[in-house]
């Protein structure tokens, strides 16, 4: 009976540090961001880890994302596509990975803000006007872009600059800048502030799936790690759809990543997660910024993408 408990007592000490050998290690630098939640999910809930994955979270300077990728300290990034594109164009070797979160057709969570009482009242007002963006090439850039143009008016005639999204209704106020694109909840706030009225929540112009950001990586080490990016989007997908039925459960995790009082952070629309990259959202993404300008050359969409 002895030599019978050792026995099974060593069988299971040999599957618990069988478990905790197969465990892989997956560095995810990420901005604290709504979009990933369905990362904060997977983690807090143990989805990574179910699926053999220590997926060590690192919150990340959006500047910095691109250069740790390059310098091997991280493994996978949370990037806009525009980012990423343009970081192809410049001939980094990046591909997508998986999806993150999607945008609809009644999303009023993202628009230009304009200063109140100014005679902004169109696109072409915009001519000559400073425009804060979060950072020069990322998503909410290329789209307000996109907006104007698509209006008829140059949008190189409007001087895009940097801003962060806190600094926006006191720069608003000030005149430093005189329009933004922002998002909930500082949009709501320049607003309420009186510092600023909406010109337009543009997302409404997007195509219904449209993808603000997806989580990227090298293709090396894609293509030597396939096992890991399987079972990274089998726990993104897993972790979406727990999202999806408790989304209390969700917003309490999202709380623990995304720097926000309380009180503001329960006023924040959830985004609309979707695990999925799909060829047609690439393509839109190459075709704007072609349109644009921005990109010389136009990648075939299928080979941006993890197979």
């Amino acid at each position: 009976m002895i030599l019978i408990r050792v026995f099974v007592a060593t069988l299971i000490v040999s599957a618990s540090v069988h478990t905790a050998q197969a465990q892989t290690t997956v560095r995810l630098g990420y901005t604290a961001t709504t979009q990933w939640l369905a990362a904060y999910v997977a983690q807090r809930e143990g989805i990574f880890k179910k699926h053999g994955l220590d997926v060590l979270l690192q919150e990340v300077p959006g500047g910095a994302l691109v250069p740790g990728l390059q310098g091997g300290s991280l493994d996978l990034i949370t990037l806009p596509p525009t980012n990423t594109i343009l970081a192809v164009e410049g001939g980094l070797d990046l591909v997508f990975a998986a999806g993150t979160a999607v945008t609809e057709k009644t999303d009023k969570d993202v628009g230009i803000v304009v200063a109140s009482g100014s005679a902004i009242a169109s696109p072409q007002d915009l001519v000559g006007k400073k425009v804060g963006v979060p950072s020069i090439g990322g998503f909410l850039y290329v789209m307000s872009r996109k907006w104007i143009a698509d209006r008829g008016v140059d949008a190189r005639k409007v001087s895009f600059v940097e801003v962060g999204f806190p600094q926006v209704p006191d720069l608003l106020k000030s005149g430093t800048i005189q329009g933004a694109v922002s998002t909930s909840p500082f949009l709501d706030r320049a607003v309420q502030a009186g510092s600023g009225t909406v010109l337009s929540y543009f997302l409404a112009d997007l195509p219904s799936g449209t993808a603000g950001a997806y989580y990227t990586t090298s293709r090396q080490w894609a293509e030597a790690n396939a096992e890991a990016i399987g079972a990274f989007r089998a726990s993104i997908e897993e972790a979406a759809a727990l999202a999806k039925e408790k989304p209390d459960i969700a917003r309490a995790h999202m709380a623990k990543f995304v720097k926000l009082p309380p009180q503001v952070l329960a006023s924040v629309a959830m985004p609309h997660l979707d695990p999925k990259v799909t060829e047609a959202q690439v393509t839109f993404w190459i075709d704007t910024m072609y349109e644009l300008g921005m990109i010389k050359n136009k990648p075939t969409a299928s080979t941006l993408i993890v197979k």
